[in-house]
């Protein structure tokens, strides 16, 4: 399988833990998902990536989710059903034990990468969460 570099806009397929899931106990997400990295550190390994999923957001949380335009879901091989990217994170060191092949190319992880402009867009987002202290973050 090959490797991709982690930079921050690719978007990968991982078996991602939802916060509440690890409040609970578990340790293992419920399914393998596309997941965009957020930031992606050259010095310690560190990768920090968003969780794309389809359902809505939660009443009073749409501020921490993004509707990923339907050209670009397109473009970088998401399925057309209403994708958000939501402002949520796991942390691992890269490249981990969670990463997943994609189902329609075995020898591939990563998805591709969003538009740089929707990049700002999530990143901005990010910040503006991580400034309000409404970020969840699980560490793996």
């Amino acid at each position: 399988m090959r490797l991709p570099d982690p930079v921050p806009g690719l978007v990968i397929r991982y078996n991602y833990l939802w916060h509440d899931d690890k409040m609970k106990g578990l340790s293992e997400g419920a399914k393998d998902r596309p997941c965009a990295i957020i930031i992606a550190s050259r010095q310690t390994g560190a990768v920090t990536v968003a969780p794309i999923t389809h359902s809505y957001p939660e009443p009073g949380e749409e501020a921490l989710s993004v509707a990923i335009p339907a050209d670009i879901a397109r473009q970088i091989g998401l399925d057309d059903d209403v994708n958000y990217v939501r402002l949520e994170v796991n942390r691992f060191e890269w490249p981990g034990d969670h990463l997943r092949p994609l189902p329609q190319d075995p020898e591939r992880i990563d998805y591709g990468m969003v538009p740089r402009e929707f990049f700002e867009t999530l990143r901005h987002r990010f910040i503006d969460v991580v400034r309000q202290s409404l970020l969840r973050e699980t560490r793996r």
